[in-house]
């Protein structure tokens, strides 16, 4: 990812990059470190502006002539109407600063955010992004929402649902890579499937509202399926005994004697296998958007251009989009 927009700021002539959702900083220290470029990296988050500080001066300690680098990490929350000022605020006063901005898999509306900071800013010469965490986009009728960007999608009122958009993160890809994972992954779904319909049943949620557990302790709180249901009970606020440990074994057992954890793992298997059909829709739709706001078609240089960047198999979330004005 670095040596990518190392390639297009030299290509654009650009020497400033901001690292937008930097987090501890691994890729602005390689931007900085390995490719000597100026870097402000923004991060929400205090904890980890802190975090990557502290990974600078570590950095530093062990190798003196990188004190001289440019890398600043500050908590601050950008949007396109505050863009310019934070950038101001790091900018050559001298003379006008051409910016490059970045992210590597920024999470659900940060993407959005950060492809319509780009296509509003002055200063904003250069995009790369690779986006993530899809199931955390919103789908709202504002200019604000995360997901559709386009016009033409906003137009059709086109809407994946949070469904669609959770699917769209999974990666059948590397199932066969991480097989004892996914097979326990699988014994899961079965285990939440089975859950709800115990449930459903005894009248505690109805078909139409499935319980909403959150995230369990993959070590712990799956041990058996009595200790999954005990923990997703404590983590609903419903009394321990609604559902016993014994009963929840004994619906178990019959269930799994009727194949139905296969059943579950077929559906899951044709669900998923739509992740990159889905994750296809977003990423023509951040394309379309780019290729609407840049004018600038007929210069080779100026563009939009998307591809697989990474191995799929190690990060999943793979497709990098770049874009330049």
């Amino acid at each position: 990812m670095s040596a990518l927009i190392n390639n297009v700021a030299e290509t654009q002539n650009i020497k400033s990059i901001i690292d937008l959702g930097a987090g501890q900083g691994y890729l602005s220290r390689a931007l900085a470190f390995q490719h000597h470029l100026k870097v402000l990296a923004v991060d929400s988050s205090t904890i980890q502006t802190c975090g990557a500080k502290k990974f600078d001066e570590k950095a530093m300690k062990g190798y003196k002539a990188l004190a001289s680098l440019e890398i600043h990490h500050v908590t601050d929350t950008m949007s396109p109407q505050n863009a310019s000022d934070v950038l101001a605020r790091w900018s050559n006063i001298d003379r006008p600063e051409d910016w490059l901005v970045c992210g590597l898999h920024a999470c659900g509306d940060l993407t959005s955010l950060m492809l319509r900071m780009f296509t509003e800013s002055n200063e904003m010469k250069c995009l790369v992004n690779v986006g993530c965490c899809y199931h955390f986009l919103t789908e709202t009728e504002d200019e604000s929402t995360g997901f559709p960007m386009s016009r033409v999608l906003k137009s059709k009122g086109y809407r994946l649902g949070s469904t669609a958009c959770m699917l769209a993160c999974q990666a059948p890809s590397r199932w066969q890579d991480k097989e004892e994972e996914s097979l326990k992954a699988f014994g899961h779904h079965f285990f939440r499937a089975l859950l709800q319909f115990i449930m459903v049943e005894k009248g505690l949620a109805s078909a139409d509202s499935p319980p909403i557990i959150g995230r369990l302790n993959k070590k712990k709180d799956f041990l058996s399926f009595g200790v999954y249901v005990q923990a997703a009970l404590k983590r609903l606020n419903i009394p321990a005994d609604s559902i016993s440990v014994e009963e929840a074994e004994e619906y178990y057992h019959t269930y799994k004697d009727r194949q139905v954890d296969k059943q579950i793992a077929i559906l899951w298997t044709l669900r998923a296998l739509l992740a990159p059909v889905l994750e296809s829709i977003i990423l023509v739709d951040r394309w379309i958007y780019l290729k609407d706001s840049i004018k600038d078609s007929k210069n080779p240089e100026k563009g939009v251009w998307v591809w697989p960047l990474f191995d799929s198999i190690v990060s999943p979330r793979n497709v990098v989009i770049v874009a330049t004005k």
